[in-house]
């Protein structure tokens, strides 16, 4: 079995990387790795489980649920709304970037991809979420050159922004990364 594991998401609730395995493979369901991890009794005290009599009987939360269950359409449509609708070129004039209803025919491509990246991932659509809003940041009134809304999620830009606080973004509009 193959688990990513995201450990600022794991800082973000307050679990350990084995705590959230155990908890992970008890999700799925694959009781022989669970059994091989020491865990820490807190789990059903922050109401992560419910301890049964043996492994098999032990019951994952919604809490822990809520981790991996998303509704994709709405991150979709928050993702759209927050992402300009339109913005002026200095040399083209106006561009429309997507269309404005999440659910336009136009924007299906852009959807599917979305949907694929943050399927099961809600964390990571927040994560997308604060890019996004570093980068409206840094560009400021220079939106002009924008990517069109598809190519975004298609090339991943949100990526170029992950290391970035607002603290970085300063007079001279560079791209500074903590190292």
């Amino acid at each position: 079995m193959k688990i990513e594991i995201d450990l600022s998401l794991l800082q973000d609730i307050g679990l350990r990387p084995d705590d959230y395995i155990y908890l992970y493979s008890i999700y799925r369901k694959a009781y022989s790795y669970a059994g091989k991890l020491r865990v820490s009794p807190r789990l059903e005290t922050d109401g992560w489980i419910v301890y049964g009599e043996d492994v098999t009987k032990h019951v994952i939360q919604q809490k822990f649920r809520d981790l991996f269950v998303s509704d994709t359409d709405a991150m979709f449509a928050e993702l759209c709304s927050a992402y300009p609708f339109k913005v002026e070129s200095p040399t083209r004039g106006v561009r429309v970037l997507h269309a404005k209803d999440p659910k336009a025919a136009s924007n299906k491509k852009a959807r599917n991809k979305y949907k694929k990246i943050v399927s099961n991932k809600p964390h990571l659509h927040s994560h997308v979420m604060h890019c996004l809003k570093m980068q409206l940041s840094h560009e400021g009134d220079n939106l002009g050159y924008l990517q069109n809304f598809e190519t975004w999620i298609n090339n991943h830009t949100w990526e170029k922004y992950e290391d970035m606080n607002i603290k970085d973004i300063n007079d001279d509009r560079r791209i500074t990364r903590q190292l």
